[in-house]
């Protein structure tokens, strides 16, 4: 952590067939793509997927947001199909289709019925491999992105957020909103957003996930059948710099005649996803901020000192956050911040209660467990360990991972990084 940079980079998975776990199947086509299936006989549902490990933060200062109107043009026809057509389809058959687009990562994605997961493929084949990218589809775009960056703007909620990013990263690029700016995407043109479509979301960082009532034989051959003749640019991201560890208090405070209640948000550097320390976070996350038996719930909320709590780690590829975030009458936020360093005091000080310890990791792997019920969910994992995680262990051995936590571990993080003298806080409140 000592150097200006460390060199992060998305790992190329080098197998060509390998069973990674039970009923999931793992394959690296020849032109880059990784295909994950997952069969399942409990559903009649399939989730297809497609996943790049690209998001906003690899774009550059004229292409702020550009990640992000991609999202939106690869729903506006593509060479096979008219705009609005594989909307249409999907849902007269019952399905449901959408996309996400986050810092670290960009995917689409079709829930359906079992017996139509070819027209799912196929569909996020021509969206993700030939959309319509012309120039009159980008200027019909434009409008619609700029509304929704004034709905963005409109909300101070976002622009609490929107300051904490700014104020905490210093280097790298997750201090620029995913939503990008307005002068960039009023000047985004149509060899821009060309460009960097056919450059980034190739088959190098190209991950396709099909979860449910499906056999592993068939989705293979269709996907090698259309993904694996695409052709495209063996693209790598560039590393990422890592912010210097933070040795000071950042604050700000802001002011807006549109809400009536306090906002608050305090924050911490924390590990990257791909950092094995992970799974203490998500446990710390457990022990304060998840359910009505946390610690934070039951110390405020419960006890009627804010009308709302919540927080814990905020994953990235690069340097990650861990946050507390509260809701409260203006003139209690500065009190309210004393109680949440109060008991992370008690906490360093006494330690965590075993019992405490315990059922925070039975409620993560019992939630764990449920929430794969939902093919999306399922697929979604998988997605989310190969595209950010850059392992598919990440997803596979979740539970093993969480299992091992100790609670001198959690305990430790507490002392070392959750510190009175290096957080990052930003308060909005009422303007008078």
């Amino acid at each position: 952590m000592g150097k200006l940079l460390i060199i992060i980079v998305w790992s190329v998975l080098m197998f060509v067939d390998i069973t990674t776990a039970k009923d999931v199947y793992v394959k690296r086509l020849s032109n880059g793509y990784t295909l994950v299936v997952k069969e399942r006989e409990d559903t009649q549902a399939v989730s297809v997927q497609v996943w790049f490990g690209i998001g906003s933060i690899y774009e550059k200062d004229r292409e702020r947001g550009i990640s992000h109107f991609l999202e939106h043009m690869l729903f506006n026809g593509t060479e096979y199909t008219a705009s609005g057509e594989i909307e249409f389809e999907v849902e007269k058959k019952g399905g449901r289709i959408n996309a996400a687009t986050s810092f670290d990562f960009t995917f689409y994605y079709i829930n359906i019925a079992n017996v139509f997961w070819q027209d799912a493929l196929k569909y996020l084949y021509y969206m993700t491999t030939s959309p319509t990218l012309s120039d009159k589809m980008v200027e019909k775009e434009k409008p619609i992105v700029l509304e929704e960056l004034n709905r963005h703007l409109d909300n101070p909620k976002n622009l609490l957020w929107d300051t904490y990013n700014e104020l905490a990263y210093r280097k790298s690029m997750y201090r620029h909103p995913i939503i990008g700016y307005r002068n960039t995407i009023e000047n985004f043109s149509g060899e821009l957003v060309r460009n960097y479509f056919y450059s980034h979301y190739t088959p190098s960082v190209g991950y396709i996930v099909v979860v449910g009532n499906v056999r592993k034989e068939e989705v293979e051959r269709a996907v090698e059948e259309a993904f694996g003749k695409v052709k495209g640019q063996d693209y790598r991201p560039p590393r990422l710099e890592i912010e210097e560890p933070q040795k000071e208090i950042r604050s700000k405070l802001i002011k807006k005649p549109q809400v009536t209640r306090g906002y608050a948000v305090i924050g911490w550097q924390a590990p990257s996803i791909r950092e094995p320390s992970t799974p203490i976070l998500i446990v710390l996350e457990e022990i304060l901020f998840n359910g009505k038996s946390s610690l934070m719930y039951q110390e405020l909320k419960e006890k009627g000192y804010v009308q709302n709590i919540s927080g814990g780690y905020m994953a990235h590829l690069g340097t990650s956050q861990f946050l507390v975030y509260y809701i409260s009458d203006q003139t209690k936020i500065q009190d309210n911040k004393e109680r949440i360093f109060k008991i992370l005091r008690k906490l360093k000080e006494d330690g965590i209660d075993s019992r405490t310890f315990e059922d925070a990791k039975k409620r993560i792997i019992n939630r764990y467990v449920f929430s794969k019920e939902e093919v999306d969910n399922d697929g979604e994992g998988l997605g989310y360990a190969l595209a950010v995680a850059g392992d598919i262990d990440y997803e596979l051995k979740f539970i093993d991972r969480i299992k091992a936590v100790k609670k001198e571990d959690v305990e430790k993080f507490l002392r070392e990084s959750l510190r009175e003298d290096n957080y990052t806080e930003v308060i909005l409140i009422p303007e008078k």
